[in-house]
């Protein structure tokens, strides 16, 4: 019954007059899922140390359009959610993805919504695979893997504005604010804080070259769960590529700034880079990374490495057949965890601390 509800529902949306009159909109969406075989060699209880699972990596669909306003002002929107393709949680919507509403004329652009943040955007030029894919460098980039303060700058943020400039010949910045819609009666940050978010990029991209400035922060990381010190979680990132004929080489750098827990009273730091290359050769294409993670605060060993491999084969310009492997390893005191589909990496806590982590699969991806 639920099935012929959202049938109907977007068979109406379709149909509907005001659907019909705009032509500027546009439907869209990516079908992307994948076999494949993870193992943990240091699983938490009643956890399995293997298993062979489907997943749906971020399969999603969307709608998009503008309306010209007159005067080189338009309205522009977006309604992106993303689909459980395999329907392992039993709905087949699981959560809202990038969707604004807002303006663009010659100032730029500025919109309201949930909306990947700019320091999370800058990445997007190196990374291999989607970004919640197992094998995705994010499982690291942009992470601290450590029991009592898994903080994490990959994030697609809710209650935001941003704005982004025009591209002025390749150079674009963008500003993102985001405040805290459910701030408490108190400032005491035991009790809520004053969470708030400030992402912002500053990129410039021709056809030999991509380089990326990227800054983030948030102010009362710790709130509300017990801490009473206002502390900040902040991150720097520098990206850059060089592209050359069918192939590119990727070179990130990063500081992580972060509570590690409750008690806290001041952050701790670590340091982090990723070294990335792919090259497109016929309907083939290949592609490599490397990152690690440095020791947070200069406690030993952690830290953790990663690296993933992949093969991909163009069945058409919008179907890719594709296999990866992928390795994550932790140091003796680290728990850094495949950032998606986690149902068998270690989360946090002693047990899964030092974790040796693998992946191996076979997927395919489609987009309209």
């Amino acid at each position: 019954m639920q099935k012929k509800i959202i049938a109907a529902a977007i068979a109406a949306a379709f149909s509907a007059p005001g659907f019909a009159e705009n032509s500027n909109i546009t439907v869209y969406g990516v079908l992307h899922a994948d076999l494949e075989s993870v193992k943990n060699d240091k699983p938490l209880a009643n956890t399995a140390s293997s298993l062979n699972r489907i997943v749906s990596n971020a399969s999603r669909l969307g709608f998009k359009g503008s309306e010209d306003l007159g005067d080189g002002l338009s309205a522009i929107y977006q309604l992106e959610a993303q689909f459980d393709l395999t329907n392992t949680g039993g709905t087949p919507f699981a959560s809202t993805r990038n969707s604004n509403v807002g303006l663009k004329g010659n100032f730029g652009t500025v919109f309201y919504g949930n909306w990947d943040t700019p320091y999370k955007v800058a990445h997007n030029k190196v990374e291999l695979f989607d970004n919640t894919h197992t094998a995705s460098a994010l499982d690291i980039t942009g992470r601290v893997g450590v029991s009592d303060g898994n903080a994490s700058f990959n994030t697609r943020q809710k209650n935001v504005i941003q704005y982004w400039t025009p591209d002025y010949n390749g150079f674009q910045a963008r500003l993102a604010y985001a405040p805290d819609n459910a701030k408490k009666s108190t400032v005491a940050v035991a009790t809520g804080g004053d969470k708030s978010v400030w992402s912002l990029s500053a990129a410039y991209e021709n056809d030999l070259l991509y380089g990326a400035y990227a800054y983030e922060s948030h102010k009362d990381a710790l709130a509300g769960v017990g801490s009473t010190v206002s502390l900040t979680d902040s991150a720097n990132r520098l990206v850059g590529a060089y592209k050359f004929g069918n192939g590119q080489v990727g070179l990130t750098y990063e500081r992580l700034s972060v509570a590690k827990a409750a008690a806290s009273t001041a952050t701790a730091s670590r340091n982090g880079w990723e070294l990335s290359g792919k090259y497109k050769f016929g309907a083939s294409n290949v592609g490599a990374f490397y990152t690690r993670a440095g020791d947070l605060g200069g406690v030993a060993n952690t830290g953790a490495n990663q690296y993933s491999l992949r093969y991909g084969y163009n069945l058409s310009k919008r179907t890719e057949v594709y296999g990866f492997y992928t390795k994550l390893s932790n140091d003796a005191a680290a728990s850094y965890n495949f950032s998606a589909n986690t149902t068998v990496a270690s989360a946090a806590g002693a047990a899964g601390l030092g974790a040796k982590l693998s992946g191996l699969g076979l997927g395919l991806a489609h987009s309209f």
